[in-house]
């Protein structure tokens, strides 16, 4: 099929990306302690209440509030309630037990103890306890079942397992999870001028940062990369390494070689080879960021710049990637944050200028890095974020509302 190549919006990119994000299947069992990261395959449903029987909230005594009712103020201490080792006596009216934060509370004392005052508003002495303050029915006692009820669905299945979801999957008893299959990812780069080392004659050369950059942010994504090196400006070394690597990644990345230059031959494969969904965008950085199928897996061409590779993968390859890691809904969170700086730009093009937060007088602002250049590593790495200008804005003046997306928050 020809394919007419035109500049599309941000928007539509967005839409034929996801249009062809096509989830995982394949899944597998795996530990809970190595489960961080992952994408859940199925719903976490509780076996059990949680907590499973009513007990302390605090360090405190443990009485029954019709005796305060009746006009008892002093109670006699028959015993005390530590976690793991529970009161097991009788208890009387009149009556009350020193208890722990965590004690269970047994059912069979569920209509006798029904109050938990805390130490600091009691008085101890000889054996016996007064309580002070006000008594409300079922104080500072969490009752069973409160947190989580037996049978009902903790966690969703397509969405991401996070550190702080560990402890609390263990605590349900859990100790295996399914989870989708990690994406495996081949990432190559391209050109003659692209090397890895400091060998050689390094004249006319430029070293590779997009590779490093690419495989650390897959990783964090919870895939797994391929370094698979670098393609010369050769179209048969480039055909044969692509269907090549297609054999074994789900997907396909590529940096550089996407313009329309004679020596790029990554879009000259995708023309040749696959079925190109677009190729030029109306953003900047990364207008050149191309996307095509092969064999039915997708190759996204991204610039060779070392900042535009780092924006495009940002803004949109990290939501592509989520939604075929088995993610459901994903969304990248922005804050609203008023610009401490006027911007010119153009029309009808979407731009993403890196940026920081600073605060001026108690309120936040936002100021951008002095140079737009997409080859200019330092406008990342000492920038907290992606300030997003969209096709409508012409013009920014000082107190605008800017969308500001972090970094970390993106990756998150």
């Amino acid at each position: 099929m020809h394919y007419r190549e035109k500049n599309i919006k941000a928007t539509k990119a967005e839409k034929i990306l996801s249009k062809y994000a096509f989830p995982i299947k394949k899944k597998e069992t795996i530990n809970v302690k190595d489960s961080a990261n992952r994408i859940l395959a199925e719903n976490i449903v509780s076996k059990f209440d949680i907590p499973r029987f009513d007990n302390a909230v605090v360090d405190g005594y443990a009485f029954n509030i019709k005796d305060v009712k009746a006009n008892i103020r002093k109670f006699e201490l028959v015993g005390s309630s530590k976690p793991g080792k529970p009161y097991n006596g009788k208890i009387k009216p009149g009556q009350a037990i020193k208890i722990f934060t965590g004690a269970l509370i047994l059912p069979k004392f569920k209509n006798i103890i029904n109050v938990v005052v805390m130490k600091e508003f009691c008085i101890e002495s000889d054996n016996t306890v007064i309580p002070s303050g006000e008594f409300i029915l079922g104080q500072n006692i969490r009752k069973k079942g409160e947190d989580i009820k037996k049978g009902k669905i903790i966690i969703k299945m397509r969405r991401k397992i996070r550190i702080v979801d560990l402890g609390f999957l263990s605590s349900i008893g859990l100790e295996k999870v399914k989870v989708f299959k990690k994406l495996s990812v081949g990432i190559f780069s391209t050109g003659d001028e692209i090397v890895t080392k400091a060998t050689g004659d390094l004249k006319n050369k430029i070293f590779d940062s997009n590779m490093l950059s690419l495989f650390s942010m897959l990783k964090r994504l919870g895939c797994e990369p391929k370094d698979l090196g670098i393609i010369k400006d050769n179209y048969k070394d480039s055909k044969r390494s692509i269907l090549k690597s297609l054999k074994i990644c789900d997907i396909l990345l590529t940096t550089g070689g996407i313009s329309s230059s004679e020596t790029d031959q990554i879009k000259r494969f995708m023309l040749k080879n696959g079925n190109i969904k677009f190729s030029k965008i109306a953003i900047k950085p990364g207008r050149p960021f191309s996307f095509a199928t092969i064999k039915n897996k997708p190759l996204l061409g991204l610039p060779g710049n070392p900042v535009a590779v780092i924006v495009v993968f940002l803004m949109f390859v990290v939501n592509f990637i989520r939604k075929i890691s088995g993610v459901k809904n994903h969304k990248i969170n922005f804050s609203l944050i008023p610009s401490s700086f006027e911007f010119k730009k153009k029309k009808n093009r979407k731009e993403w200028i890196r940026g920081s937060e600073f605060q001026k007088n108690g309120k936040l602002f936002l100021k951008k890095f002095q140079n737009e250049g997409s080859g200019i590593l330092s406008s990342i790495f000492t920038t907290q974020g992606i300030i997003e200008l969209d096709e409508k804005t012409e013009y920014i003046k000082k107190g605008d509302l800017l969308k500001f997306y972090r970094y970390e928050d993106i990756l998150n």
